[in-house]
């Protein structure tokens, strides 16, 4: 047994003191990240003026993408042999996209695998499709990124540029190679989890179906940013592909740091730091939108899968047990 498989087995990596050692660590990051910050942030804050008809408009934009990442995970789900309806669809999306808030991010695709079952879908396709979708939608959005404005945040990481067109171009190698590459990967994890292998195997047209809508999705992610940042800091401006190229990236960071719940913290720092980088800030609007934004989009997050929590029936929230 490796020294890993024993951690498991003592459920060390489930530990709560390890939970909490990890939410002091992101704490830390924050409280080092604000720091030297406060006192512009505070000027900046004395001249705040929400205008609300364009954070309207940016949360009509979050729950339009929502709507296409559901859609999205349904394509997939199909091209396996599994079929949900929307409704049921978006219920069980809402409920799992909680689990972004949870260290490791995984229990969002137990989530789903769970749900999914209770609804007569293979569990396994329910899965498969969930892991497959994050790919998907990383993959995308280091496009978006470098497609949309890696030439001004190159300015902020030497570098950025070229590291994000290697990781593009393999992305797009990678979408392309997709249809061949994992019918076989597929069967060797299926025997090797001795788990029944999914009825279908998904077609070219469906995984590149999926890659434009996730890619679509980080586009609309952007603009919605770029709407928010109208509504709550009017003084500033910038051209839109950079709004969606400094969003998108601050967004694959925070996500990437699996320890951090929603990459608390991280996606802010990052945000901050693009958006003084590229000039399209001060350091001071910059943090009030960093933090503004993250209100915002945890209410949009964390919303909609509170209210289909509470209208799951009561059988259904106990089986979610069985996602930790």
């Amino acid at each position: 047994m490796t020294q890993s498989g024993t951690w498991r087995e003592r459920g060390v990596l489930r530990h709560p003191a390890l939970k909490v050692l990890l939410l002091l660590l992101t704490g830390s990051f924050i409280a080092w990240a604000l720091h030297g910050q406060w006192t512009e942030m505070r000027a900046s804050a004395r001249d705040l003026r929400v205008e609300w008809r364009w954070v309207a408009a940016a949360s009509a934009t979050v729950l339009a993408v929502y709507s296409l990442l559901i859609q999205s995970w349904r394509v997939l789900l199909r091209g396996w042999g599994g079929e949900l309806s929307y409704p049921a669809a978006a219920r069980i999306w809402t409920i799992a996209n909680l689990g972004r808030w949870i260290p490791g991010k995984v229990w969002s695709v137990g989530a789903l695998s769970v749900l999914a079952a209770r609804e007569g879908v293979s569990g396994t396709a329910a899965a498969g499709a969930a892991v497959l979708g994050t790919l998907l939608n990383i993959g995308a959005g280091f496009g978006v990124a470098v497609i949309m404005g890696a030439e001004g945040l190159d300015t902020v990481y030497p570098g950025f540029r070229t590291g994000a067109m290697v990781a593009t171009f393999v992305f797009i190698a990678g979408v392309l190679a997709l249809p061949r590459l994992l019918p076989p990967v597929l069967a060797w994890f299926a025997a090797k989890r001795g788990v029944p292998l999914a009825s279908k195997q998904l077609s070219a047209r469906t995984l590149w179906t999926a890659a434009a809508m996730n890619a679509a999705s980080w586009l609309g992610y952007g603009m919605a940013f770029a709407l928010f940042s109208r509504g709550v800091t009017p003084r500033i401006s910038s051209d839109p592909a950079l709004f969606i190229a400094v969003f998108t990236a601050s967004y694959l960071i925070g996500y990437l740091v699996l320890f951090s719940p929603g990459g608390l913290g991280f996606r802010e720092a990052a945000l901050t730091v693009f958006l003084v980088g590229v000039s399209a800030a001060g350091q001071g609007d910059a943090v009030i939108l960093g933090v503004t934004s993250r209100v915002w989009l945890t209410v949009l997050e964390v919303l909609p899968g509170l209210v289909s929590l509470f209208f799951l029936p009561a059988s259904q929230r106990a089986a979610l047990q069985q996602a930790k």
